[in-house]
């Protein structure tokens, strides 16, 4: 049986934050927040196009899919380029268990 491709989860030529200051250095995220957070392991793309990322979430139960934090987020404003946000990374976010 072929072994599945594993999906890339390291950085590469294809790297969105190649020459930028990553967001878990702009917003000084703790390690063991963004070393689990989807925007440090999908590297190729900016962190409000991926689901599910650490910032996306809250006490009251959001999906993780909600962008609205991103339109006043300083990464966004500084690498956004003011262009519309579209999710384009879906199921590759942190699951987070309410309880």
């Amino acid at each position: 049986m072929p072994k599945k491709k594993r999906l890339e989860e390291t950085p590469s030529a294809e790297d969105f934050w190649t020459g930028k200051t990553p967001c878990w250095e702009m917003t000084r995220c703790p390690e063991r927040i963004y070393s689990d957070c989807p925007a440090y392991r999908w590297r190729r793309y900016s962190c409000w196009e991926i689901e599910g990322t650490y910032c996306k979430w809250n006490e009251w139960g959001a999906n993780g899919r909600d962008t609205s934090i991103c339109l006043k987020c300083e990464v966004y404003l500084t690498w956004g380029e003011g262009k519309p946000i579209e999710l384009r990374l879906v199921g590759q976010g942190m699951k987070l268990i309410l309880e």
